[in-house]
C-alpha cells in the first residue's frame, strides 16, 4: 500500500522533516555548545551524548511523522556524506540546507519556478565557491596546525598530538587510532606497511608475540594463483642459495599443497618462508603490488602479462634489509629499491592527487603517497570507561580527516567569517541582474551565508546576532567574532580557522542538496517502509522502493 503526496503538501512535509533534523544538529555548531542526548530504546541505559552533527543525523532512523520523515532522511543522507568524506562541517551544511530550503519554499509558493530557482541557486553557489577559493590560505606551521585541530575537536591534548604527528609525517602518511589507557599518547613507525592476510598460521608457530621480524629478505611479488609446487621449490632454493635469510611470496592465492610445503619449510631453522595475500579492492591490490615492487626493487609478476611461476628468475625478486609481518599487515623498514625512483613516483602521484576531483581516486593516491614517502604513526586514545574511549577514538578519527583536507587544500577564517565574505560578491551580482529567479536565488544565498554565523552566536547565547554581523562586515577580510573572548578579531591571527575543503564541501552539500529537494513535485511513500540503517542505503535484503521522489 502506498500514499501519494502532491504539491504544495509534499514540499511542506519535506520542510517539516528538514527542520526537525536540523534542530537536532545545529545546536552542536561552535565551541560553546552542549551535547545532544540520543535516547536509544533498544540499547537501554542512559542516553548517548553526542556533539558530532553527522553522527547525530545517523542515529535518527525515522521520525514519527511519516510525511516529514522523507525530508529528514534527505537531509540525513547529506549530513552523513559530509561527515564521512570531510570529517567536519555537518552542522554548517545543516544550517545552509535548512535556510535555502525554507527561503526557496516561500519563493516557489509565491509563484516561482522550482527548476529555474535551482539553476540560479547553483550558479550563485559557484560564485561563493570561487570567493572561498580566493580566501583559502595554506597551513604552514605546527602552531597553525595545532590551532586548526583545536578548532575541529576542541581538545587541546588531541590538537597538540595531531599537530606533532602531521608536522613530522606530512598530510599523506597513515595514522592509526588505537584504544589506549588513561592518558593520550602517540608513537612513530619507520617504513611503509600494507594490509594483508596470512593464508596459514604455520609461520607463527613457535613465535613469541604476534609479529615476525625478517632480515635480508627476498620478495616474490605477484598476482599468481599458486598451485605449482615444483616451481615454488625452485624459487625457494634459488633464494636460499643466493644467501637470503627469508623469502616472502605475495600472491592472489595458495593451494593446499603449497601451504603444506610451507609447513615443511617451517622446520628449517636458518630460512623463513612467508606467504601473504593482499586485501582490499582490485585497484588497491594492484597499486599495492606496484608500490611494493618500487620499494624492494623487484618486479611485479602478473599472469595477464604472461608471467608464470615456473619462469621466475633471481633478478625478478625484490629485497629488503629489515621487514616485519603480523596477521593483518606487513611492513618494510629498509627496502632495496632505487630511492630516486621512489621519490620520482611519489612526486608524480602528488601531482595527480592535486589534479584529481574523484574522491575514490584521491583516497587511493593518498595511500600510495603515504607508503612511498615512508613513516606512519599510532595515536592511542584515552578514557576511563568504554564509552569515553569510544567517543575519543571517533573524535580523533574525525579530526584527522578534517586536518588532512585542510593541510592539502588550505584553511579559511573560522566562525562563519569566510561565508560572510561571500555576501559582497552575491550582492554585486544581484545589483547587475534583472532576472527574478536569479535575484531571488541571490537573496536566498545571502541569508544562507549568514545562517552558520547566526547559529554560532545563538548557540553561545548572544541575543543580537544582527548587530554582530554588521560589525564583522565593517571590518577587513578575515575578521570574525571570537566566541571565547567576545571580541571581533582577525580570525587567522587568533587561530580560529576551518578546513577549506570541509567548508566548501558543506556549501556544495547544503546548498546543492536543498536546491535539489526544492524540485521534488510529489512523494510516493509506502505506509510501512523499511528502516534505512545506513544513510544512502537500505539493509541487505530490504524491500527497495520504500521512497520515490519525482
Amino acid at each position: 500500500m502506498t500514499r501519494v503526496l502532491r504539491q504544495p503538501h509534499a514540499r511542506e512535509a519535506l520542510g517539516a522533516g528538514i527542520d526537525t533534523l536540523a534542530a537536532a544538529v545545529i545546536p552542536t555548531l561552535g565551541p560553546l555548545t552542549g551535547p545532544v542526548a540520543i535516547d536509544d530504546l533498544t540499547r537501554g541505559g542512559s542516553p548517548e551524548l553526542l556533539d558530532d552533527g553527522g553522527a547525530i543525523a545517523r542515529r535518527i532512523l525515522q521520525l514519527d511523522d511519516k510525511e516529514a520523515d522523507v525530508g529528514a532522511m534527505l537531509l540525513r543522507e547529506t549530513l552523513w556524506r559530509q561527515r564521512e568524506r570531510q570529517g567536519d562541517g555537518a552542522a554548517t551544511a545543516a544550517a545552509l540546507y535548512q535556510t535555502v530550503f525554507a527561503e526557496g519554499q516561500r519563493f516557489i509558493s509565491a509563484g516561482g519556478d522550482a527548476m529555474l530557482l535551482r539553476k540560479a541557486l547553483e550558479a550563485g553557489l559557484k560564485i561563493m565557491l570561487d570567493d572561498m577559493g580566493r580566501q583559502a590560505r595554506p597551513v604552514k606551521t605546527q602552531a597553525e596546525s595545532e590551532r586548526l585541530a583545536l578548532s575541529i575537536c576542541g581538545d587541546r591534548d588531541i590538537a597538540a598530538a595531531l599537530a606533532d604527528i602531521f608536522d613530522a609525517l606530512g598530510p599523506h602518511q597513515p595514522i592509526e587510532v588505537r584504544e589506549g589507557g588513561r592518558e593520550l599518547a602517540h608513537e612513530f613507525f619507520l617504513g611503509a606497511f600494507w594490509e594483508s592476510q596470512i593464508p596459514s598460521n604455520i609461520v607463527f608457530e613457535g613465535v613469541i608475540g604476534e609479529r615476525i621480524q625478517l632480515q635480508n629478505t627476498a620478495w616474490l611479488i605477484s598476482d599468481f594463483e599458486l598451485d605449482d609446487l615444483n616451481a615454488l621449490v625452485e624459487t625457494v632454493t634459488d633464494a636460499y642459495q643466493a644467501g637470503f635469510d627469508s623469502l616472502v611470496i605475495v600472491a592472489k592465492s595458495f593451494s593446499e599443497q603449497i601451504l603444506a610445503a610451507q609447513g615443511a619449510n617451517s622446520r628449517m631453522q636458518d630460512f623463513k618462508l612467508v606467504y601473504l595475500e593482499l586485501t582490499g579492492m582490485v585497484d588497491e591490490q594492484e597499486a599495492a603490488l606496484d608500490d611494493l615492487a618500487l620499494i624492494t626493487g623487484g618486479q611485479v609478476l602478473r599472469a595477464i602479462a604472461g608471467h608464470s611461476p615456473d619462469a621466475v628468475t633471481r633478478d625478478m625478486l625484490g629485497k629488503s634489509e629489515l621487514a616485519w609481518v603480523d596477521r593483518n599487515r606487513f611492513g618494510i623498514i629498509a627496502g632495496g629499491g632505487d630511492e630516486a625512483a621512489v621519490e620520482r613516483e611519489s612526486d608524480a602521484l602528488e601531482s595527480r592527487y592535486g589534479k584529481s576531483n574523484d574522491e575514490r581516486q584521491q583516497s587511493l593516491l593518498r595511500a600510495r603517497i603515504g607508503r612511498l614517502r615512508g613513516g606512519s604513526a599510532a595515536l592511542y586514545a584515552a578514557g576511563s570507561s568504554e564509552s569515553e574511549m569510544r567517543y575519543q577514538t571517533e573524535l580523533i578519527r574525525r579530526t584527522i580527516e578534517a586536518m588532512r583536507s585542510a593541510l592539502l587544500e588550505g584553511a579559511l577564517p573560522g566562525g562563519g567569517a569566510a561565508l560572510l565574505r561571500c555576501v559582497d560578491g552575491l550582492r554585486g551580482r544581484f545589483a547587475a541582474s534583472a532576472d527574478p529567479h536569479e535575484r531571488a536565488a541571490l537573496r536566498i544565498l545571502v541569508k544562507a551565508a549568514e545562517a552558520p554565523c547566526r547559529a554560532l552566536l545563538a548557540n553561545a547565547g548572544h541575543e543580537a546576532p544582527g548587530v554582530v554581523l554588521d560589525a564583522i562586515r565593517s571590518r577587513a577580510n578575515g575578521a570574525g567574532f571570537d566566541l571565547s573572548t567576545g571580541r571581533i578579531v582577525d580570525m587567522r591571527e587568533e587561530g580560529v580557522i576551518d578546513s577549506a575543503a570541509a567548508l566548501m564541501a558543506a556549501l556544495r552539500n547544503g546548498i546543492g542538496g536543498a536546491a535539489l529537494a526544492l524540485t521534488v513535485e510529489c512523494i510516493v511513500r509506502r505506509v510501512n517502509p523499511p528502516l534505512a540503517i545506513e544513510p544512502g542505503g537500505l539493509p541487505a535484503g530490504a524491500d527497495l522502493g520504500n521512497i520515490e521522489l519525482k
